[in-house]
Order: C-alpha cells, then structure tokens, then sequence
C-alpha cells in the first residue's frame, strides 16, 4: 500500500493586511545608519503590532473568566517585549541624536 503525501502548504483565513511576510534583510553590521534606522523602526511597528494583539487576546480571555499556564506566559511576553521597545526607542533615539549632530 502506497502512502499518501502530504500536502506542504497551507491556507491562510487571514485578512490579506494581516499575512504575514517574509523579510530579509543583511546582518546589522553590514546595515548603513540609514538602513539600520529604517529596519529598527520596521520591527518597532511590529512589535507593537504583536503587543497589541496579544494584549487583545489576553483581554478577551479574560472577559470570558479564562486563564491558563499560556496566558501567564503571554502576560510575561509582554513585559519582555516592553523593555525591547524601549531599547528600540533608545536606539532610534541615538540615531536622530547623530543626525542633528551630522
């Protein structure tokens, strides 16, 4: 009997504004300020992005009076991805230092 494979690729129901996409981009060092200035800033959006529907998320289960291990860890997440943001910002904030320096 002949096993049936699977098929690899899967379907989305999300919006088309919402698919993700694949970035790719060269190694920070190798990155011109400029470049660097606009990939952090693209990773600040979406960070804040994810933060947003986490804490949707996180705020719908708890409406509904639920509460798992994974909730305490998106919650956790959350933390970590507020101190990044805030490295983000001090980054950002260095470059547009060096340029009004410039």
């Amino acid at each position: 009997m002949k096993k049936r494979q699977r098929s690899t690729s899967r379907t989305s129901t999300a919006s088309p504004s919402s698919q993700p996409s694949l970035v790719y981009h060269k190694p920070l060092d190798k990155m011109t300020p400029d470049e660097a200035r606009v990939w952090l800033q693209g990773v600040h959006e979406r960070l804040i992005r994810k933060m947003y529907r986490e804490r949707s998320y996180l705020d719908y289960r708890a409406s509904r009076k639920k509460y798992t291990p994974t909730d305490e860890a998106y919650e956790a997440d959350l933390v970590l991805e507020q101190e990044l943001l805030s490295l983000i910002e001090n980054l950002l904030q260095g470059f547009a230092d060096n340029e009004v320096q410039a």
